[in-house]
């Protein structure tokens, strides 16, 4: 699953948890792009729920009644020679 960042908050970009839970039953990774650089994180570390934070209090939605929490990852975007190794092993 892709998720487009719109900002960056002390180098943290913060995702709702109903998209990471997603990620858990589709057995995805997860892929945040901010301007044109993507991170990914791989199922096996959203399965473990560490390296990254929680935040506690809960958010309401704008457009429904549903209710979601924030999850920080730090970003990092993947380099260039990443790319090329996951390219060379398809």
């Amino acid at each position: 699953m892709r998720y487009k960042a719109k900002k960056i908050y002390n180098g943290c970009v913060s995702v709702r948890d109903y998209m990471v839970k997603s990620c858990r039953v589709k057995k995805e990774d997860l892929e945040i792009e901010y301007e044109g650089k993507v991170m990914t994180i791989p199922l096996g570390q959203l399965i473990k729920d560490n390296g990254f934070q929680f935040h506690r209090r809960k958010f309401k939605s704008k457009w429904d009644n549903t209710t979601y929490e924030l999850i920080d990852f730090k970003f990092k975007p993947d380099s260039e020679s990443q790319l090329d190794i996951f390219k060379e092993k398809k």
